[in-house]
């Protein structure tokens, strides 16, 4: 098939979502992939939560993979798992307890949206939706952060923390008209001992035709099914500044196209800073995700980095060529582009404990990725990829789970000769933060000591590469660690996280024979306000 019957497909399926346009009205917000209020390291707590029930088996098909997901969308998720459980369908709920907690949480913090969508609880009866919403802080968080060297912490936005001690405030709030409209903010301010900074860390627009979505302004990407990274976006960089085109929920094709699940298109392009071999590069792709079946979800993804000071202008036509295609081998061409393609796999299998009782339930996950292919889309060079899994219910302890993770990347991945400050934003990596010719073994496992406190515990060993084309030839940072947090639901309206982390680090910083031990301590407070 070529690029042209392809992109024939892709704008035909953006058409037809529009036509499917969702039932109810509400603030389309997104879930911060941020770690508000603990009992998440890296991410939102709604993530894992949901994660968790779609696994327990209490929804139909879902796809959780191409994240930030919205707000109407994380509660559609928890409105099929009410319903359900509501109307008796899910014979093995008297020994599914601990979901109990779980979804009551999720029911308070998703109120206002099941009830638009005529789910109605004790915890939501007094809930009301509202065509003008506006929650000028929707929370409040006091960061300190104790390191004894200068550290990037992987999967953080881009936050880099200097020897000593560091702080942030930060907070955010979200306005919403009808269904037509949102928009979300995040301040952020930050010091250390030698400077000050305050920034606007996310913030962006959201218009909404029908089922189609445009987003415009500053916001992180998570495409894949992984944990700790991702073949092609995570939140390890600085938001990219972005304009995005997405089906605003999951639809079905008509007829017997039916059958192949809900779909959900996206695509984007960004612009990269300024520091950096040319200067505003862009960087755009597109991703198709289908559920066939509650079992099952599929992705596939295309990015590639393009344009910038010094490269060249590329006009619409060519830009939509480039969604589709190589570009050009010409060097000196503006179509020559850096092409990063992933294609990922997983596999949902609850009440796995019937046959294995290692766990209750369990995923099975793959993303496999690669970097400017010799041949074409069909047989990848030198690719690389993660493996995963995550087991709920882990030793028959309802309350334990763990999550290992393998992940390795090729000499090739993330590098490209023209682009040689890699595929990268603000010195970070925008896919998994292992770099070019890279590896991670990782392995975290959390335990729910009370319905408030949650504890957890994490290895990592690490090999990390430049993505830099003038360090490919360095030593790799080799990078063995563990660390525990703890989140502490105070009220629910507060809560504080503690995280502790300690490293063993070799040729740090990319040179050789630089070694030592690497502490971080961190300690964040949140207020919610509006629930």
């Amino acid at each position: 098939m070529n690029g042209k019957w392809f992109a024939a497909i892709c704008f035909f399926l953006f058409c037809l979502s529009s036509f499917f346009r969702p039932l109810f009205a509400f603030d389309r917000s997104n879930v911060p992939l941020k770690n508000w209020g603990g009992f998440a390291p890296h991410r939102s707590w709604i993530y894992d939560a949901l994660e968790k029930i779609v696994l327990a088996g209490l929804t139909e098909e879902v796809l959780l993979n191409s994240k930030p997901l919205t707000r109407v969308e994380a509660a559609r998720i928890i409105a099929q798992a009410t319903r359900r459980l509501t109307e008796d369908q899910y014979g093995d709920y008297n020994h599914r307890g601990y979901l109990e907690e779980l979804l009551y949480r999720l029911v308070k913090e998703f109120g206002p949206e099941l009830a638009e969508m005529g789910v109605k609880t004790p915890l939501n009866r007094e809930a009301q939706p509202e065509f003008f919403g506006f929650k000028p802080v929707d929370h409040l968080q006091f960061g300190s952060d104790f390191a004894d060297s200068f550290q990037r912490i992987p999967n953080h936005l881009g936050r880099a923390v200097k020897k000593g001690g560091n702080g942030e405030v930060t907070l955010d709030g979200r306005v919403h008209v009808g269904d037509f409209f949102s928009l979300y903010y995040q301040p952020d301010f930050s010091w250390d001992k030698e400077s000050y900074q305050a920034r606007l860390l996310t913030g962006y627009g959201k218009g909404i035709f029908f089922n189609t979505e445009l987003e415009v302004g500053r916001d992180s990407l998570w495409w894949g099914p992984g944990f700790r990274g991702s073949m092609s976006f995570s939140n390890n960089a600085f938001p990219l500044d972005q304009v995005k085109l997405s089906a605003a929920e999951p639809f079905r094709l008509p007829w017997l196209l039916g059958y192949l699940g809900l779909i959900k298109p996206s695509l984007f392009v960004a612009q990269l800073e300024e520091s950096r071999d040319f200067p505003h590069a862009k960087v755009a792709g597109w991703r198709i995700d289908v559920a066939p079946s509650r079992f099952l979800e599929l992705g596939f993804s295309r990015v590639f980095q393009f344009g910038g000071k010094g490269r060249g202008a590329v006009n619409p036509g060519q830009f939509l060529g480039l969604l589709f295609n190589q570009g050009s081998d010409n060097p000196n061409s503006a179509v020559n582009v850096n092409n990063l393609m992933s294609l990922d796999v997983t596999l949902r299998i609850p009440d796995v404990g019937r046959y294995i009782l290692l766990a209750r339930d369990a995923a099975l996950y793959v993303d496999f990725g690669w970097d400017d292919t010799l041949f074409g889309l069909i047989v990848p060079d030198r690719p690389g990829g993660i493996v995963g899994t995550y087991l709920t219910g882990f030793l028959g302890d309802p309350k334990l789970d763990l999550r290992v993770e393998y992940a390795q990347t090729s000499d090739i991945q993330f590098t490209h000769g023209i682009y040689t400050s890699g595929f990268t934003n603000r010195g970070s990596l925008l896919s998994h933060f292992i770099g070019t010719d890279g590896n991670e073994i990782f392995a975290r496992m959390s335990r729910w000591i009370s319905p408030d406190l949650l504890t957890g515990f994490q290895v990592s060993l690490a090999e990390i590469g430049s993505p830099t084309f003038g360090l490919l030839e360095s030593p790799r940072e080799k990078r063995n660690s563990v660390g525990f947090d703890i989140s502490y639901r105070i009220s629910d309206h507060s809560s504080i996280f503690l995280g502790y982390d300690f490293a063993r680090v070799k040729n740090r910083e990319f040179v050789a024979g630089r070694s030592g031990n690497e502490s971080l301590f961190r300690i964040e407070f949140t207020q919610s306000f509006g629930r």
